[in-house]
């Protein structure tokens, strides 16, 4: 993405804190595999950019996703990440896309040759009901999934354009939580509202958790304590 090389430098200045790879599997327009579009053909069009997230999604609930595929551009990912000197802690992906049992699979072959362990989970907690969320409905069964196969949070939350505001709500959720661990996941900046609103929204919840509540990064996640 444009500002991988940007993140990247951020990444190296800051290797005190954990960062993973956010895999790009699925396209907006004009977006690229790292791979040379001929080596992974089920996942491009004709042009070389990306499927959509659709497209992706209805391939693999088909089994028309090669793993191979799969495996070639997510390692294709992580090496790029990981020879410009960052530490890779976890992987995540756009739109989700892991909690795919083709991607999963994938990733089950890939991350060990990098000594990774840990991946996002599925989301579970929500500031209202996301009924037309197939992952509010599917949610626990890809979660259980996930959780069989990689290192995790115990819980996941990702707000999303329509939860405003969620700090405060979320800090109640949490409250109420019993010991374990949550992610919350945003996408911060300030050039559309919505991502401003997640900037803004992600200071006031730092702002306003229990002091019980232990803030850590992927590299330090254990099983257990309220994080």
């Amino acid at each position: 993405m444009p500002a991988t090389e940007r993140a990247v430098e951020f990444a190296r200045a800051h290797a005190e804190l954990g960062f993973g790879v956010h895999l790009t599997l699925c396209a907006e327009p004009l977006w690229r595999p790292v791979s040379d579009p001929a080596l992974v053909p089920g996942l491009v069009r004709p042009d070389g950019t990306l499927l959509s997230t659709r497209e992706v999604r209805v391939k693999a609930l088909a089994g028309r996703l090669a793993t191979d595929e799969l495996e070639r551009e997510i390692d294709a990912q992580i090496r790029l990440v990981a020879e410009a000197g960052v530490a890779v802690s976890h992987v995540d992906s756009h739109r989700h896309l892991h909690k795919l049992a083709a991607v999963r699979k994938a990733l089950e072959r890939v991350l060990p040759r990098h000594g990774i362990r840990r991946v996002r989970a599925v989301q579970d907690v929500y500031v209202r009901r996301a009924l037309g969320s197939p992952t509010y409905w599917l949610g626990r069964s890809w979660r259980r999934s996930v959780r069989r196969a990689f290192e995790t949070s115990e819980h996941f939350f990702m707000p999303s354009k329509d939860d405003e505001p969620w700090a405060r709500p979320l800090a109640a959720v949490i409250d109420g939580m019993e010991a374990g661990s949550l992610e919350v996941g945003v996408h911060p900046g300030r050039a559309e509202a919505w991502r401003d609103r997640d900037r803004a929204s992600t200071i006031e919840l730092a702002g306003c958790l229990p002091e019980r509540v232990k803030l850590v990064d992927w590299r330090t996640l254990t099983a257990g304590a309220k994080v």
